[in-house]
């Protein structure tokens, strides 16, 4: 749009000096000067490249002198040479024809050109110097030194009005660049916490993975190999002593159906419901009547205050809560176990506590094969809590997992 506006000025000036002097003795001057400033203006897109980028962003204020030293001299010069040849032209073309002022208005297309060539100072500065170049033929017009003021006014005032109109323009298109290059920041940062958020995913499936993986072998496993080997030996003693098949055969009934409810506990682990959508209060009840259902656990949960815990904090509290309940199951003996959670404002923490056999922490987390407490102490420090297991042998066993108070400000 801006050389469209620029071709309709020169077009204008043009047809008024042909209508106007159809038969002068210098319409032929004319003719050659306006076809020399018209295709300096069709070779501009050409200067411009050829002379390189401008001296300067529009709101750049560093001093001009230092941008003129840092520039290339031919991107300096060719772009101010072209200004030059045009000014004179235009000049020429009002000390030929001192009665047509409208010749001034060639100025409009070149005042452009100069902000959108050099920035706002020195562009500015050139449309003041176009404005000096002006002034000799107007003052000297026979139209009075009176009328020549006034036109100098005029088109001075024109010439810095489509000046600040390319300074806007040129903020404009700086502003439209900068905020592409932030969108494009944007998505390119997009995609890497996509990745991120992918490679979290895939660390926290793996972690999963990990932890069926050691309930199998701690549960399922062992059961299925003694349900192996009691078969066996209801094959020998079919044999041999037939009336002891039947105690082999209930003995293999009761670990197929300690197998079943296994895995039936951890098919649940992998679906387990959104606690997102139920709350962890609500899971934590529902745990406990499934453990109670399945296990026989008489599990009582007490909740203290009525604070929401982020989804990803309240999921691994209640894997850990699992955790600990199937520790109690297999290794406690006992049917007694308390769950509390404090939901309090700036105490959140967790509790469970059985009356079992205890044990001596520190000697069961040295021995191989004890991978549940291990399990539970990393997954509360991934989520910004610490475990404390409270154990003596025969006096139970109680497990704290309380949020880390936060760093001292220093």
């Amino acid at each position: 749009m801006r050389k469209v506006g620029v071709y309709l000025v020169y077009a204008a000036v043009a047809l008024r000096a042909l209508v106007v002097f159809p038969y002068d003795p210098q319409r032929t001057r004319v003719i050659v000067f306006l076809a020399i400033y018209g295709l300096l203006l069709l070779a501009e897109p050409w200067i411009i490249r050829l002379g390189g980028v401008r001296l300067s962003a529009p709101a750049d204020s560093a001093p001009i002198f230092n941008k003129i030293k840092a520039r290339p001299l031919t991107s300096l010069w060719l772009p101010l040479g072209y200004l030059a040849l045009q000014t004179g032209l235009v000049v020429g073309l009002m000390r030929v024809m001192p009665l047509e002022d409208f010749f001034a208005n060639l100025f409009i297309p070149l005042s452009l050109q100069a902000v959108f060539f050099f920035g706002r100072r020195f562009g500015f500065l050139c449309i003041a110097f176009f404005s000096l170049a002006m002034a000799g033929p107007l003052l000297i017009s026979e139209e009075g030194t009176l009328f020549g003021l006034a036109m100098i006014f005029l088109y001075s005032g024109t010439n810095f009005l489509f000046g600040g109109y390319a300074y806007q323009v040129e903020k404009a298109e700086a502003a439209r660049s900068q905020n592409q290059r932030t969108f494009d920041e944007l998505q390119s940062a997009h995609r890497q916490l996509q990745g991120y958020a992918g490679q979290v995913e895939a660390l926290a499936a793996e972690h999963e993975r990990n932890r069926l993986a050691r309930e199998l072998h701690d549960s399922v496993t062992q059961s299925v190999f003694s349900m192996n080997l009691t078969a066996q030996s209801a094959r020998l003693l079919l044999e041999k002593e037939p009336a002891r098949v039947a105690g082999q055969l209930e003995h293999l009934e009761e670990l197929a159906t300690g197998a079943m409810r296994e895995i039936q506990t951890l098919v649940t682990q992998l679906r387990p419901r959104s606690i997102a959508e139920e709350g962890l209060p609500v899971a934590l009840r529902r745990l406990a009547g499934e453990r109670q259902a399945r296990d026989g656990l008489q599990v009582t949960v007490e909740i203290s205050g009525d604070q929401v815990l982020p989804e990803p904090v309240a999921a691994g509290l209640f894997r850990i809560a699992q955790e600990a309940l199937t520790n109690v199951v297999k290794h406690a003996r006992t049917s007694q176990v308390s769950i509390r959670l404090c939901l309090l404002p700036g105490d959140h923490c967790l509790e469970i506590e059985d009356r079992g056999i205890g044990f001596d922490p520190q000697a069961t987390l040295n021995q191989r094969g004890h991978l549940g407490l291990a399990s539970m102490a990393e997954q509360a420090r991934e989520l910004g809590y610490n475990l404390v297991i409270d154990s003596r042998p025969g006096e139970g066993t109680r497990l704290r997992v309380a949020e880390n108070p936060p760093e001292a400000a220093p």
